[in-house]
């Protein structure tokens, strides 16, 4: 008696659409294709993931330049007598110049110089920024000094520190490091004078 080996032979087709924005099939045979997602992401196989907000920022903001309170801290600096730091920038030449006269030149203390020409007298003190804002800057009567500098006001009265007010015109200016006040009298013009001799300071605070 003979062994009949049945062989069944199964043919599948399968056909493919291409999917239209309404969610039909069309009926040109094409597949659809599939959007690949980024390695990690969850969601489902098919829907578009969205795009990272322009916003959002890696890392920490960068600083802005602009504000003081961003900028890294400046190292410490030596203490430069003020008289030696003047010199430096030629001021009892220019006042000199200005008042058609000799000048003596005194150290008040390491941060602080007198210049003495005649029966006027300039006075330069080198003080903390702190100490400006909170002090020179909230005193009555100062008014913007713009030929100097955006961070300087002026005081109609010669006031250098621990002295009493008098006739004269005195400026107080801060930079990032340091600050300092500039107070002139006895002179034709006393503010400009001042003005003068505060542009010179603000190159060296």
């Amino acid at each position: 008696m003979g062994t009949f080996v049945l062989v069944l032979v199964v043919f599948a087709t399968s056909s493919c659409g291409v999917f239209s924005d309404d969610g039909t099939t069309a009926t040109d045979g094409g597949m659809r294709p599939v959007p690949t997602l980024a390695s990690g992401d969850d969601a489902a196989v098919g829907v578009d993931a969205p795009a990272p907000s322009v916003t959002e920022l890696v890392g920490d903001p960068q600083p802005d330049p602009d504000s003081p309170d961003t900028l890294p801290p400046l190292p410490d600096q030596p203490v430069i007598n003020a008289c030696k730091r003047l010199n430096d920038l030629a001021t009892a030449d220019v006042i000199g110049t200005a008042l058609r006269t000799r000048v003596a030149v005194e150290s008040i203390w390491d941060e602080a110089c007198r210049f003495t020409a005649g029966g006027a007298v300039a006075e330069v003190h080198y003080l903390p920024e702190a100490t400006i804002e909170a002090d020179w800057f909230r005193r009555d009567a100062i008014e913007p000094v713009g030929a100097v500098t955006g961070d300087a006001v002026g005081v109609a009265e010669f006031v250098p520190p621990g002295s009493e007010p008098a006739a004269g015109y005195t400026i107080a200016l801060i930079s990032r490091r340091q600050g300092a006040v500039i107070a002139v009298r006895g002179t034709d013009d006393d503010r400009a004078l001042a003005e003068q001799l505060a542009s010179i300071v603000d190159s060296s605070v």
